[in-house]
């Protein structure tokens, strides 16, 4: 009778609940291997995911189904001592803390990642003239058949594998074949590529831009006779979240031309840990104007909201997309990218996951607020973090430097818009923006009951100084000066009465309302959360489509408030510019509420 503290039958089932998110992450563990297998080499690493379709599952003739899942490499190989352990877990070549340069972690890779997809691998690898051939299998060793990792035996590479893996296999290399594939998320070859090729895009992107390694996914249905037919065949491109190469998966031109720029030098930030210094790196990039004014509907908004959030890289390899730092509510986030790279000695700072899936320990951190909720000065909070060498420490240093750069991105990026659509807005010759609507409605109401405002005796100055006036306040839109000074004209000569701006200003008001050179002014308020959850919202869209009617609607409700205000005097002036500060800070906690 057994006493064993762990039954082997429970422990290969919670093995294969490995919680990988999907089944592209567990080809990525092999592809991990691969590459690191190649390091030295002095020449690049081709890796290759062959998929088979098989059909007749359900019934004779029935569809096809993904029946087999390969992964090979031209690396190094490995000799029989090293086939063993690579098929055991938590044993590998890269287990101590000062071993760990490259992108591998833990030796868990090739048996955990293969038995969370399948029953059943198969691993052949070859060096020095010799091929070997080892296994692992579920069901042997639930049955107490498989104790040991079967011994390495001299093999050949089976020839299906051959004729399907692209030119020669080369003097060394490494095939893994996943079979059985009980736990595969993806029922058929191309929906598993489909969805893996963003993805291995996107973590192996510097490694695919340096020409380092190559990465060919292909899938074949295999027929009657051991006939393949070839349904997908390609090598694949880099995905770059911050999209600053070229030469990547972005929609045309963006994949030659890129659609961000750098958005200043990357940042350095030094971290003491484990008795040394670290270096982490912080990149970020900005969208290209031209890129948005193509709006978030666009082929390259939507391609941008798949890489959305901070990319997080350890050694070259990304780890994960971070959404700790976004504002869910807001779709131009999109039109952002910052990178955070650091090294494996820093694996418990980022809280590494054995299967490099996540970094626990990388998210938004607030120390002042941390600092107030344990009832602690902040200086007393930061001599406690370092008493307690807490890993938090450089995360809150980190966590305020790309508040910092979102801060300035997000306030750049919406002047890019708010310049766009004023530029559009008063080049509309039809009167049918919302600032044309509401400049007549004034113009009736002047002339049916005689009302009068404070702007309204500005009308009456020169063109050409009211013009300068104006053009001064739309340069701040992010317009260049000539096309300021056209939009300035147009509004001269048309006589329109509103002019919308977006910035940031102190005070829970949701919008100001001043007026020069004759306009009413009304500046809304980017910091306040109705400024995403209405404007931003009901506007994105491609550059050159009219106004939602939802959009109108808003800007004639508060050129309407505006008129008020400006035809006001006195304490009935104030008393509307404290209603309107007050309505804001209402409006800004219930805001927050539904955010939370």
């Amino acid at each position: 009778m057994s006493f064993a503290i762990i039954p082997q039958k429970l422990s290969i089932k919670a093995m294969r609940s490995s919680g990988y998110k999907d089944s592209a992450y567990a080809i990525a563990e092999l592809i991990d291997n691969s590459i690191q297998a190649g390091e030295g080499l002095g020449r690049p690493v081709a890796v290759e995911v062959i998929c088979i379709d098989k059909a007749g599952y359900d019934s004779a003739g029935g569809r096809r189904r993904l029946d087999r899942v390969a992964v090979y490499d031209n690396a190094s190989g490995m000799d029989a001592a090293t086939l063993r352990r690579a098929l055991q877990f938590g044993v590998g070549n890269h287990l101590d803390e000062g071993d760990q340069k490259g992108i591998g972690k833990f030796g868990m890779g090739l048996p955990n990642s293969s038995i969370s997809q399948a029953r059943h691998v198969d691993v052949y690898t070859w060096r020095d003239g010799q091929t070997l051939h080892s296994y692992l299998d579920v069901d042997e060793i639930q049955n107490g058949e498989m104790v040991d990792v079967p011994e390495p035996q001299a093999a050949v590479i089976p020839p299906e594998w051959l004729k399907l893996i692209s030119g020669d296999v080369g003097e060394s290399g490494t095939l893994v074949i996943w079979s059985t594939l009980d736990l595969m998320k993806w029922k058929q070859s191309t929906a598993l590529l489909r969805n893996a090729e963003l993805m291995i895009g996107r973590i192996y992107r510097y490694f695919i831009n340096t020409g380092k390694a190559s990465i060919r996914l292909a899938a074949y249905e295999e027929s009657s006779g051991g006939r393949f037919h070839n349904n997908t065949d390609e090598l694949v491109r880099p995905n770059d979240p911050l999209m600053l190469m070229a030469g990547t998966s972005a929609p045309a031109p963006y994949n030659d031309a890129p659609a961000f720029e750098p958005f200043g030098e990357p940042q350095e930030i030094e971290v003491g840990y484990g008795g040394q210094k670290h270096t982490v790196t912080i990149t970020a990039s900005i969208c290209k104007v031209e890129t948005r004014k193509k709006g978030g509907s666009s082929q390259i908004g939507a391609f941008a909201k798949k890489n959305q959030g901070v990319s997080v890289v350890r050694a070259d390899r990304e780890l994960e997309l971070n959404r700790s730092f976004e504002n869910s509510y807001d779709p131009r986030e999109r039109w952002w990218g910052i990178e955070v790279g650091f090294t494996p000695a820093l694996d418990a700072v980022f809280g590494v996951s054995n299967n490099k899936q996540s970094a626990t320990g990388f998210l938004r951190l607030d120390i002042e607020e941390d600092a107030a909720a344990e009832a602690m000065s902040l200086a007393d909070f930061q001599d406690q973090l370092q008493l307690d060498n807490d890993p938090r420490l450089p995360m809150y240093e980190i966590s305020k430097a790309i508040d910092r750069l979102l801060d300035t991105m997000r306030a750049q990026i919406a002047r890019m818009r708010e310049g766009e659509r004023t530029e559009q807005n008063a080049k509309a010759e039809d009167g049918s923006t919302a600032e044309d609507i509401a400049t007549r409605a004034l113009r009736r109401r002047q002339e049916k009951l005689g009302a009068t405002g404070a702007s309204d005796k500005d009308e009456d100055k020169p063109d050409d100084e009211r013009t300068d006036v104006l053009t001064g306040e739309i340069e701040q839109e992010g317009l260049d000066p000539a096309t300021a000074r056209e939009i300035a004209v147009s509004y001269v000569k048309r006589k329109i009465k509103f002019l919308f701006r977006h910035a940031d200003f102190p005070g829970f008001a949701v919008f100001d309302v001043t007026s020069k050179a004759g306009v009413i002014i009304i500046t809304i308020n980017t910091k306040h959360p109705a400024h995403a959850h209405l404007f931003e919202l009901l506007r994105e869209g491609e550059a050159d489509t009219p106004e939602s009617p939802a959009l109108q609607g808003l800007k004639l409700l508060l050129t309407a408030w505006a008129r008020m205000e400006d035809e006001a005097s006195g304490d009935r002036k104030i008393e509307l510019e404290d209603i309107r500060g007050e309505w804001g800070r209402i409006a800004r906690d219930f805001l927050r509420e539904a955010d939370e």
